[in-house]
Order: structure tokens, then C-alpha cells, then sequence
């Protein structure tokens, strides 16, 4: 199975398998399954632990290279293709728990639901978020 990894599925794997559902355990540790990784993820994943709301305890680029090279996951660079397909993507809104309307704005998740279009590839994430999309969420 190809699927393009959020950055979620990389992390718990990292630093908390356990949160990982069977589903994507099993995709993940599949040797046959094609995993991509956004460049856009590893944008998403630096930005994070520069603000400290990430912390991989050691150098964030190096273990997400070690990680993303374990993994044998292929690179999905960031192409004007995909920074297109960002303009038509629907705005999603929906009413949280609390009653107030919400806007999905994620720049990250926006680009990664607009490379899974224009590549044809399901989201390997536990973001139900990606559920207000036309593409495939796999957990």
C-alpha cells in the first residue's frame, strides 16, 4: 500500500507507539508498504520543536532523518503542483464541543490533503480533521 504519512504517524511510532491504531501499526512496519513523507511534514515537525512544542530530546533534523531512513520512506518534495491545488481546496468549518464555529487552517494539513490529490494517495493519520476532505484517512 502507498500512503503518505502524516506527521502524527511518524512521531507516535517514534515516541509513542502505543497510540498508534493496529491499522497504521501494521502499515507502518509493513516492509511491502510504499510510505512517503511530505517535506512539508518535515517543515511542520522543525517549526514545532523551534516554538517547544516539540521536543524529540536530541538534534529534530537528524532524528527525523534517521527516522524517516528506518522507515525507508520516500521524500515527497513540495512541488508548484501542490501549492496550487492548496487555492481550491474547500474552507471546512464545523462547531466545536463548545458551540463555536472553527475554521480548519492548518497550512501544513492543508498542503498535505492538496499532495495527496494531486498524487493520488491516502493519509496515513489520527487527524479526523482530514475526514472534512475529499481524500482517504487511513488509521
Amino acid at each position: 500500500m502507498s500512503v503518505l504519512v502524516d506527521s502524527n504517524g511518524l512521531l507516535f511510532a517514534l515516541l509513542a507507539p502505543e497510540r498508534l491504531s493496529p491499522r497504521a501499526r501494521r502499515i507502518l512496519e509493513d516492509r511491502s508498504s510504499a510510505l512517503v513523507w511530505s517535506a512539508a511534514s518535515t517543515w511542520e515537525v522543525i517549526v514545532k520543536a523551534k516554538l517547544g512544542k516539540l521536543d524529540l530530546g536530541g538534534d529534530v533534523a537528524a532524528i527525523l532523518a534517521e527516522q524517516i531512513s528506518r522507515m525507508g520512506m520516500r521524500i515527497l518534495p513540495i512541488e508548484q503542483a501542490h501549492s496550487l491545488r492548496v487555492a481550491s481546496l474547500p474552507d471546512v468549518d464545523w462547531v466545536d464541543a463548545g458551540g463555536t464555529a472553527r475554521r480548519h487552517a492548518d497550512p501544513f494539513d492543508r498542503l498535505l490533503v492538496a499532495q495527496a490529490l494531486v498524487e493520488g494517495l491516502p493519509i496515513l493519520t489520527a487527524d479526523d480533521q482530514f475526514d472534512r476532505y475529499p481524500i482517504e484517512r487511513v488509521w
